[in-house]
């Protein structure tokens, strides 16, 4: 039993690791346990995975430790818990832009391509704990590591409640959809970044504390896809001292990624106008409208009157389904930030780097402070489409009508 369970995991694995052999796999198969050590991931895989822009690149994944826990009876309610030891990451800028897989296609890489079903759930319903990440991360201009402590992947409700496993999801069975809910949270996020073209820059430093990152995965139930999703990035409060060679070091930074940005972002609108248009509202309806002409004529034929109780039950519980699905959904992709408090503080910095700016001559420092600072990005919203979906939008707000006005302007 022990060995037909370890070669269950090494196929399903070999889609993610190189190196997966019997000798690095234990199974406790009474217990519903496993260890895995010394794996090394495939990065292609791991960088679909990530979902990572086009003009960044994963070269090396090392993970020391794996640890497995899985209740076999409670696979339905109680997630397989995944426990990581230490991770380490390379990655690098692409000096060409990386080509989109399988051309317009978006079904990932690592899966089946088949309809979303029981293995689906019982992976996208894992927890993951790590207890540190190291990402090394290397461009023409500055290398740059991050690292991270204690990080916790797990599945909420939509409320983002801890809950039974089958009420982290939401299914839509008119639109062939599923909603998938999970929070990712860390303790303490340390980033330096170097300049390698001018090394009398001052290396630039952070470190955050607590945050948490909620993240609206929406799927086909036909073939899996991830066609929609929203990410909400919760921070703590920030406080952030900057000297005048570090923000000439963070401009310098951003200034060296600007371009391959923008042709990333080209190239993604291309292949991904396709996705936007078939999550406007106008396909959707011509969609349920097939769906419903074919289920009419498929009742009409096969059922009488006398099934009208019942069938007026169903569809005043599908109904219930349909509005809490509505409720939650994920029109668009979207990205948002929130902070409670972000403290600037700008300072004179004895020797070479020293302050040019006439107020902060002689040591002195400036502050400033953001409260509740709000960002919200929909990268591929219509200029003109309807903002109804949009976070704290409302009908006073400024409509789409006034993005009429200016729609043929040149941006």
């Amino acid at each position: 039993m022990a060995g037909l369970i370890k070669n269950q995991i090494l196929k399903h694995l070999s889609k993610f690791a190189k190196n997966v052999s019997s000798d690095s796999v234990n199974v406790s198969t009474l217990k519903g346990e496993g260890e895995l050590t010394n794996l090394e991931l495939n990065e292609t895989v791991l960088t679909d995975l990530l979902e990572l822009p086009i003009w960044l690149r994963i070269t090396r994944a090392l993970v020391n430790r794996v640890n497995l826990k899985i209740q076999w009876t409670k696979l339905k309610s109680v997630p397989i818990a995944v426990s990581l030891d230490e991770v380490q990451v390379e990655m690098e800028t692409c000096s060409e832009l990386r080509s989109h897989q399988s051309g317009s296609s978006v079904l990932p890489s690592y899966g089946s391509g088949g309809r979303y079903g029981f293995a689906d759930k019982v992976i996208d319903g894992m927890t993951v704990t790590v207890n540190s990440v190291l990402i090394t991360f290397r461009s023409h201009a500055f290398h740059a590591t991050f690292q991270l402590s204690r990080i916790v992947l797990d599945s909420k409700n939509p409320l983002w409640q801890k809950a039974d496993l089958r009420q982290t999801r939401l299914k839509d069975v008119d639109r062939g959809e599923l909603l998938i809910f999970k929070e990712l949270s860390w303790q303490t996020l340390r980033v330096e970044a170097k300049s390698t073209c001018d090394q009398a820059l001052t290396p630039l430093r952070l470190i955050t504390n607590q945050a948490r990152c909620r993240i609206t995965i929406k799927k086909k139930l036909t073939d899996c896809s991830v066609v929609g999703c929203r990410l909400v990035l919760l921070m703590d409060d920030l406080l952030w001292v900057l000297t005048d060679s570090q923000l000439t070091a963070a401009f310098h930074f951003i200034d060296s990624l600007s371009d391959l940005v923008k042709q990333a972002a080209q190239e993604s609108q291309k292949t991904k106008a396709v996705r936007k248009l078939e999550s406007l509202p106008e396909f959707q309806a011509q969609l349920a409208q097939q769906v419903q002409q074919a289920r009419g004529s498929g009742s009409s034929q096969g059922r009488g009157s006398s099934s009208g109780g019942s069938s007026s039950r169903s569809s005043s519980s599908q109904s219930n389904v349909v509005k809490v699905f509505s409720k939650y959904d994920v029109p668009e992709t979207s990205y948002h930030f929130y902070s409670e408090r972000i403290d600037l503080h700008f300072c004179d910095d004895p020797g070479p780097g020293r302050s040019s700016h006439p107020d902060l001559s002689g040591g002195a420092a400036l502050q400033v402070t953001l409260a509740q600072l709000e960002i919200d990005f929909y990268p591929y919203h219509l200029a003109a489409g309807d903002r109804g979906h949009w976070v704290k939008v409302w009908a006073g707000s400024v409509g789409p009508c006034s993005f009429s006005t200016v729609q043929d302007t040149p941006y």
